[in-house]
């Protein structure tokens, strides 16, 4: 089966857009332990596609772009890792209980693992739309009948 560079924007960009519906559920435990959860299962089959699709790119720009993917994008799933970790070291610490989180987003270790997130997560956003377009740019176009 062919990789659809679409299909890759869609599992990269799926843990942002998530975000504002988390959001606007509430800062709790529970839902931070779940978009974390989220953004993983889009983010590492999406290194496993970046990776199938960074050998079948015809020019250069556009295997450059899947290598800095091959990065940012392991990167993002580690800084997603070690949030997550810190949210469900957080929901243990309060007695397993699902309670208010938005203090983790001022000091500490999450906001830590969240620089590395942030940062990697933008790039991966920006590079798999610049490579869905180079890749779609060196395919032929097909003739519809």
């Amino acid at each position: 089966m062919a990789v659809r560079p679409w299909h890759l924007v869609v599992l990269v960009w799926v843990p942002f857009l998530s975000v504002f519906v988390f959001a606007a559920l509430g800062d709790t435990s529970a839902l931070h332990i779940t978009s974390h959860l989220l953004a993983i299962a889009c983010l590492v089959p999406a290194v496993v596609l970046v990776l199938r699709l960074r050998g079948s790119v015809s020019t250069r720009a556009g295997r450059g772009v899947a290598t800095v993917l091959a990065v940012v994008l392991p990167l993002a799933v580690l800084g997603h890792l070690a949030e997550l970790g810190v949210a469900v070291a957080r929901l243990a610490s309060d007695g397993w209980v699902n309670r208010d989180t938005a203090d983790i987003w001022v000091r500490g270790p999450h906001v830590w693992a969240a620089n590395v997130t942030v940062p990697a997560m933008m790039l991966s956003m920006l590079g798999v739309l610049v490579l869905a377009a180079a890749v779609r740019r060196s395919r032929p176009q097909q003739e519809v009948a």
